[in-house]
């Protein structure tokens, strides 16, 4: 008689392989685990195996990432919904199906998958995949902003350009300064210049520097550019 597994059990147990320091980190025995939690119908173990396809853990298999994240979203996991609905987006692993990837990063988003809500936010705001609307676009990036970094860096970037809300550069500056201390280089090199040009913020070309060069540090093209140009003024 085969032994029942427990699905949670064995889930738990594949994240600490796969995310345990030093000995008890194992890729092959998380896997393990994932495919036993999977077999008794473990959405969450399901979405873990696609990850692991997805980022080459320990070998990259794009079409197996989607098989695992499909029977993961038909179980109503957010986190495959969104894995998912991008794939689809820009067409990795899959024909590109815009009106499907909205379908399904909507589907998250409503769940309250924040990176989907930021994907949706995108949406509205630029018009792909569903009817441009800033007032849609800024809620759904109220609604990102609180544990997403891009969403809170678009959020600013509304109350900065006045798009769906009030103008309001203090609130744009304080949310490109979250987002820049989670490490989003986008809103690192808004920070910088914010700084640069005494936008909102007192000028200071010490602090501009600083974020500038952490942008770079993440291989922003124009932050390269921009501190070239402050050290030749200030020569």
């Amino acid at each position: 008689m085969t032994k029942q597994v427990n699905p949670e059990v064995a889930y738990k147990k594949g994240l600490y392989y796969l995310k345990g320091d030093g000995e008890g980190k194992s890729l092959e025995k998380a896997r393990e685990c994932f495919e036993e939690a999977a077999s008794q119908g473990s959405e969450q173990a399901l979405f873990e195996l696609g990850e692991m396809y997805w980022w080459g853990k320990p070998g990259k298999d794009v079409k197996k990432a989607i098989h695992y994240y499909e029977l993961a979203a038909d179980k109503d996991d957010k986190d495959a919904q969104h894995a998912l609905g991008f794939a689809y987006q820009y067409g990795h692993g899959v024909e590109v199906d815009l009106e499907k990837a909205i379908d399904l990063l909507m589907k998250a988003a409503l769940q309250g998958q924040s990176e989907a809500q930021n994907r949706i936010g995108n949406a509205y705001r630029s018009g792909e995949g569903l009817r441009q609307n800033h007032t849609a676009a800024y809620n759904w990036y109220r609604q990102s902003s609180v544990f997403d970094s891009h969403g809170m860096c678009n959020l600013g970037a509304c109350y900065y350009n006045g798009n769906g809300t009030q103008k309001d550069i203090d609130k744009a500056n304080y949310w490109w300064k979250q987002s820049a201390e989670l490490g989003y280089r986008q809103a690192q090199m808004n920070l910088g210049f914010s700084y640069l040009l005494g936008d909102g913020l007192t000028k200071n070309p010490r602090k501009a520097k600083k974020w500038f060069r952490l942008a770079a540090q993440q291989g922003h093209p124009e932050a390269f550019r921009i501190l070239k140009e402050i050290d030749e003024a200030e020569k």
